[in-house]
Formats: structure tokens, sequence, C-alpha cells
């Protein structure tokens, strides 16, 4: 990412505030506030989901790993 690292601020939190800044050029009329809400919990929602289909996918490798043993 180009963006400059900003002290309290993550990487995901830096690109959410950019996707609401330009869509916000696109659609002037939007709720900002209420807007960027509305994206930081999907983006939540989707690295929770994320995280806990690797999870999944590593438990699914170990099982097939074990199955190389046999």
């Amino acid at each position: 990412m180009s963006e400059q690292s900003i002290p309290g601020k993550s990487e995901t939190e830096l690109s959410t505030e950019a996707f609401v800044d330009s869509m916000m050029g696109i659609h002037p009329n939007l709720d900002r506030e209420k807007f960027h809400a509305e994206i930081s919990n999907c983006v939540q929602a989707a690295l929770s989901s994320a995280g806990s289909g690797e999870e999944s996918e590593n438990e699914s490798d170990e099982d097939e790993s074990d199955d190389d043993d046999k």
C-alpha cells in the first residue's frame, strides 16, 4: 500500500477511509459517518469469516497429512 502509516490506525482502517472518501466523490449525498460504519462492519465480518475459514482449511490440511502417514 502506498499510503503512509498513521499511528493508531491499521492498514484496514486507512483503506476503509480511502474507499469511503472515493465513494463520497462519486456519491456526495451519502451520509459519510453511516456509510463508513457500514463498510467497517462489512470489512470486520469478512476478516472474521476469512480467519475462521483459514482455521478450517488448516484442520483439513492436517487431516490429509495424517492420512498420508497411514
